[in-house]
């Protein structure tokens, strides 16, 4: 008798299968495991989160620390900040973003690791490039899975380390549009997206700063950093999400 699985554990299934298959092509001392964060609460539009590694030594299920306690506040209070951004909108900046707040956001969102091996605080980046190359067919697996109408790639080209977009761009995805641009609300800088292509439709890919930035063209701190970045992700849902609830979307650019 073959068993028949809801669309939630049907999705946790083929995590669980690419994973194995991951880890049995490549050798890890500390996996780490990400992906659609609940299935249940996954809402459309779908969100994914690009990151770079984890600071671990050991393997880590972080789908399951973002459910239970949002995994800790420095990274993802942003990436909670961030998410509310683009599926609700509203002017008013979250600062609160407590336990209870980060796990509600969260839930609703993708996140992935380009570097399945967990490191230290600060990326290495021959070990990120190296990764990518050699996984590139796991990775894009990992985000057909995602299914996502947006991506949102935490983490810009400095200090000789690829920005998490141009990777995605140069060495995992099949199909990619020509770069282009769109100008920060706040920022004198302009930040640059591509198009793809995710399990038939049109997806954009955006290349934004790491939700840990500490510093921005000067700017740092809540009112000077955080606002403004949440403010140009006000602006990416006006520019590509049309709507949070039905997941129509503007894939015409701007």
């Amino acid at each position: 008798m073959s068993i028949v699985y809801t669309r939630e554990e049907g999705l946790l299934v083929s995590f669980e299968k690419l994973f194995a298959k991951w880890k049995a092509m490549h050798n890890f001392n500390a996996f780490i495991r990400d992906g659609i964060v609940d299935p249940e609460h996954y809402e459309t539009p779908h969100i994914l989160f690009v990151l770079r590694d984890m600071n671990c030594q050991s393997e880590r299920d972080l789908c399951g620390d973002l459910r239970r306690n949002g995994s800790g506040w420095k990274t993802w209070n942003n990436i909670g900040r961030w998410s509310k951004a683009l599926l609700d909108g509203g002017e008013e900046y979250p600062q609160d973003m407590s336990t209870a707040k980060r796990v509600t956001q969260l839930q609703r969102i993708a996140v992935m690791n380009l570097k399945k091996e967990g490191g230290v605080s600060r990326t290495a980046g021959n070990e990120l490039l190296e990764a990518v190359q050699k996984q590139h067919d796991m990775i894009y697996e990992e985000i057909c899975l995602c299914n996502p109408n947006i991506i949102i790639c935490c983490g810009l080209t400095a200090y000789g380390i690829m920005g998490n977009a141009t990777l995605l761009k140069d060495y995992v995805l099949p199909f990619s549009t020509e770069w282009a641009s769109f100008p920060s609300l706040t920022f004198d800088r302009d930040w640059w997206y591509y198009f793809t292509k995710i399990n038939g439709k049109q997806v954009p890919v955006i290349g934004f700063c790491h939700p840990q930035a500490t510093n921005l063209e000067g700017a740092r701190g809540h009112e000077n950093l955080f606002v403004p970045l949440y403010r140009d992700m006000l602006y990416i849902k006006e520019l590509f999400l049309k709507s949070t609830s039905g997941g129509e979307q503007n894939n015409n650019g701007i």
